[in-house]
């Protein structure tokens, strides 16, 4: 069974474990912020090279159904 990028949907046999992460720019009445979203996601390459995220750094082996011994990915 070919696995699908969580973030796009689209079936890809080359994903990266990455964290996502909400950035949210500078305005006149708010400091510039991101917020780390702490459960795994697993993204090709297109949805890495294009959205924030911070890397997963030490994923481990990931199992058929897309788990480790430290994550539970969707």
């Amino acid at each position: 069974m070919e696995r699908a990028c969580d973030n796009c949907a689209i079936p890809d046999d080359e994903l990266v474990l990455v964290r996502r992460v909400y950035v949210s720019p500078e305005r006149w009445d708010t400091s510039a912020s991101e917020q780390v979203v702490e459960s795994p996601e697993l993204w090709c390459v297109s949805c890495v090279s294009q959205y924030p995220h911070r890397a997963v750094e030490d994923p481990g082996v990931i199992d058929e159904d897309g788990q480790d011994e430290e994550h539970e990915l969707r």
